[in-house]
């Protein structure tokens, strides 16, 4: 727990700050009427303060990444580009999924290559899963804060970067939580932001940013380090768990209970992960990179 501490206040400032300053330039895009360059600035935003936050916490920024770790903020960078190209306006649904896929086979392609337990056969077979899943992923959070503009998304998504960071630590990677942790700092900027500026939506990219990053780190440690697939998938669901304010149930219930269910079943998610890391490693005692 003092380790988790003090990483987060060692690691959360700077790019909790690069993040609130870039989204600043997205309001004034939006002001001037660049809708598009705004949200992809939002987009930039996540991606920057990730890349800052990765920076401090490995060391290391590199062009040609040296560890599969290092690739992550590339993939950030590349999400919000793909997102940049996602706003124009006759991109239709299938041709966003199309890309989305790509980037996600692509992904998945590189973070697993220098694996040398798994048979070419089998890395295809894991590619293409979870190619597939992170573009599902990707346009279901995307098509959701598409429906909810207000701050209690962005809220629920540092939450569950925050919860993920404990998963991972107790999965036997004390870097890997560090990074998590960077992204729960990054978003949790943008919660505040959009506590300032009524209506910011995280669609068209900066979505897809946070879904890169999670899943790419948790596929990290579930191949180098020992993060159950099982813990990986309640994670990743976890984010998703706000279509359940669309549902007519919710409609009838009040604004504060809709926002408090939707926390709740974040969170619920996302602590079945841990339990699950819990149950099949134990409480943390050592064994970490």
């Amino acid at each position: 727990m003092a380790f988790l501490i003090k990483s987060a206040l060692l690691l959360s400032l700077l790019p909790f700050v690069a993040t609130f300053l870039i989204s600043l330039f997205a309001t004034l895009a939006s002001k001037r009427g660049f809708v598009n360059l705004s949200k992809f600035l939002t987009a930039l935003a996540i991606a920057v303060g990730y890349a800052i936050g990765h920076k401090i916490a490995t060391g290391s920024l590199e062009f040609i990444p040296k560890s599969v770790e290092n690739w992550l903020p590339i993939l950030a960078l590349v999400a919000s580009m793909l997102g940049l190209f996602e706003n124009l306006p006759k991109i239709v649904s299938p041709v966003r999924l199309f890309l989305r896929l790509i980037l996600g086979l692509i992904a998945i392609a590189v973070l697993l290559m220098p694996l040398a337990f798994l048979s070419a056969p089998a890395k295809l077979g894991w590619v293409i899963a979870l190619g597939i899943l992170l573009a599902t992923l990707w346009t279901g959070l995307d098509e959701l804060s598409e429906k909810r503009t207000d701050a209690v998304l962005p809220l629920s998504l540092s939450l569950i970067a925050a919860v993920n960071s404990a998963a991972l630590f107790i999965s036997h990677s004390a870097k890997l939580s560090q990074l998590s942790g960077v992204l729960a700092s990054v978003v949790g900027a943008i919660f505040i932001f959009c506590l300032w500026q009524k209506g910011w939506s995280m669609a068209k990219g900066a979505s897809g940013v946070f879904v890169s990053l999670l899943f790419g780190i948790n596929v990290i440690s579930m191949f180098y380090a020992n993060l159950p697939l099982l813990s990986a998938i309640f994670l990743w669901l976890a984010p998703l768990s706000g279509w359940i304010r669309i549902s007519p149930f919710n409609q009838k219930l009040h604004l504060w209970l809709q926002v408090a269910l939707q926390i709740a079943v974040s969170l619920l998610l996302a602590f079945i992960g841990v339990g699950i890391a819990v149950f099949t490693h134990g409480l943390p005692s050592g064994g970490y990179y």
